[in-house]
């Protein structure tokens, strides 16, 4: 089920070519000294296996492409870290974290480069069908690893061949040129990829190549190729692709098979596992809650007739997280529900809670009202903590979604709306996200541009939280300067507000009547100051280029104001 990630493993023996000292693609491989490699079916299969690779990419052990939305107003890094300095615009050109990015997909991109330029080595011994495949599937991930590149850092080099020291100094590309090589890639790629989705494979799809297109399409204003991309995933449902009845079930073991996942993240014991476990998971399951969700978040979410929480009679303040939308309890762990086997109360006179991993169930200190690091927002991420995990939590196998269909759908929707081709295909497309069996939202209904504009960004809010989409979200909707510059905050320890606070059209809720804590001042009946926040519009939409390649690169040029 899961062997093409232990022949990734091999290859990292046979190749010792995982590690890249320089961030570009100046020396990506140490070739073998016939200069044969890859002239076999089993040499080209490894190497493309470690084409893979390039999706383990961590940040301190948190899986990259998850990372991203701890930098966003839903998120927070508890950690004194450069993710968290990237979270208050504190971050420049040295910080880690924005280095590790850089250098993790620029070393996947020279492994990609490396693979497309030498594999027709393989020509007359390789069968001309697996080589075409193996093409695509690099020229895939070559193009998911430029598509970050160019959302985060906006224009930078576009390198598609290995490079020799004495040409190893590249200017940037401009973006708009990236997006189209990209979509070239992608569609001279999807010919030459099956079919039939397999979710546990691991491998690119037709599937997966054309939601990479829809997103890199919609993310770049290229409304008919989002929509073109979408509509040619779209045909496959039913066949291929489903909207998972049991939303919960995606990001625990229970779904990793599910239709909905188009293309995720491989791991295995002895291969590679992560640690998202004790980063999500509760102080009371023996994990560390390092990345929470803002309490804000919380907010977010609409009662269960469609209202958002400011205007709906359902809202009780006093019991915030009943008659919600189902999806806020599957995303989060709130007070008073049930997470990870434990009782999960963060009021700070709950000194004892309920442990039902035991049986009988037993009464147990309640850290999380207790514990220093455990109630910084009062809310833990619920998403790929798994008590399967329980007694290897830094050790889960749980794989990652990077596309799932609920995203296509999305994606088409909000292409048709920003194209002007609102129709009933619009509709439907949302409301098959928002009335998936376990959630069953009211539908949308409303044919306004404007109003469907904001429901569609609700409904990624809604469906995507914790899963790294938020980031390029509030970048490309030029939303960030108004939702970063809000304080991240956490519950009143002994209270709930007695008021809602006011949500705009786009779910972000503010807190203007309702008291919050100075720094030192207690937080038993304010909300807590967790950590202020600043965005300057004129710099942070894109991260700087890091410094090494600033010092080692006379082609190469800041963004502004680093």
């Amino acid at each position: 089920m899961r062997t093409y990630i232990i022949n990734t493993i091999f290859l990292l023996s046979f190749l010792g070519y995982m590690s890249c000292d320089d961030y570009l693609d100046r020396q990506p491989l140490n070739n073998p000294s016939d200069g044969t490699f890859l002239s076999t079916e089993v040499e080209l299969n490894m190497a493309v296996a470690g084409c893979y690779i390039g999706l383990w990419s961590e940040y301190q052990v948190f899986p990259l492409h998850l990372s991203f939305d701890a930098v966003t107003d839903i998120g927070f890094e508890r950690n004194g870290s450069g993710l968290q300095a990237v979270g208050r615009s504190d971050h420049d050109a040295r910080t880690d974290y924005i280095v590790q990015v850089w250098k993790n997909l620029y070393s996947a991109i020279s492994k990609c480069n490396y693979v497309v330029t030498n594999m027709d080595r393989g020509t007359g011994n390789i069968n001309a069908d697996v080589m075409a495949t193996a093409r695509a599937e690099v020229r895939f991930l070559r193009s998911l690893y430029y598509h970050y590149l160019i959302e985060l850092y906006g224009d930078v080099p576009l390198i598609t061949s290995p490079l020799s020291l004495s040409d190893s100094e590249s200017p940037r590309t401009p973006k708009k040129d990236i997006v189209d090589f990209i979509i070239e890639e992608l569609e001279e790629s999807v010919p030459d990829l099956p079919v039939q989705n397999d979710p546990e494979s691991g491998r690119a799809t037709q599937g997966a190549a054309l939601t990479l297109m829809s997103r890199v399409a919609l993310y770049n204003e290229r409304w008919d190729v989002a929509i073109n991309a979408a509509q040619r995933v779209m045909a496959l449902e039913g066949e291929e692709y489903i909207i998972n009845p049991s939303y919960m079930d995606l990001f625990q073991y229970a779904g990793e098979d599910s239709k909905e996942i188009i293309f995720s993240v491989q791991y295995l014991e002895n291969a590679k596992t992560h640690s998202l476990f004790r980063l999500f998971g509760s102080r009371l399951a023996r994990a560390h809650t390092n990345k929470k969700p803002t309490y804000q978040l919380t907010d977010t979410w609409e009662c269960v007739d469609g209202l958002q929480i400011d205007e709906s009679p359902l809202f009780d303040p006093q019991n915030p997280y009943e008659n919600r939308d189902p999806r806020l309890g599957f995303t989060l762990a709130v007070s008073g529900s049930t997470y990870l086997g434990f009782q999960y109360e963060t009021h700070g006179d709950s000194l004892m809670c309920w442990n039902y991993n035991l049986d009988p169930a037993r009464r147990v200190p309640n850290l999380e009202a207790t514990h220093a690091y455990a109630t910084f927002t009062g809310v833990g991420w619920r998403k790929y903590a798994d008590n399967l995990d329980k007694d290897a939590i830094n050790n889960s196998e749980l794989n990652t979604i990077i596309f799932r269909y609920a995203e296509v759908l999305l994606n088409y929707a909000e292409a048709k709306i920003e194209a002007g081709q609102i129709d009933n295909t619009v509709l439907e497309a949302i409301n098959k996200v928002r009335q998936r069996e376990s959630v069953n939202m009211p539908p949308i209904t409303t044919m306004d541009q404007n109003e469907l504009r904001n429901a569609v960004r609700r409904e990624r809010k809604y469906e995507f939280a914790g899963e790294g989409l938020r980031l390029f979200d509030i970048r490309r909707w030029r939303i960030a300067e108004d939702v970063m510059n809000l304080p991240v905050l956490g519950r009143m320890k002994r209270d709930y507000p007695s008021k809602p606070p006011r949500v705009d059209e786009l779910g972000t809720a503010y807190y203007d009547d309702i008291p919050i804590a100075a720094p030192g001042e207690s937080a038993d009946f304010k909300m807590r100051l967790v950590e202020r926040r600043s965005f300057d519009p004129s710099r942070d939409y894109l991260w700087p280029i890091p410094y090494i390649e600033m010092d080692t690169n006379e082609k190469m040029v800041q963004n502004p104001k680093y």
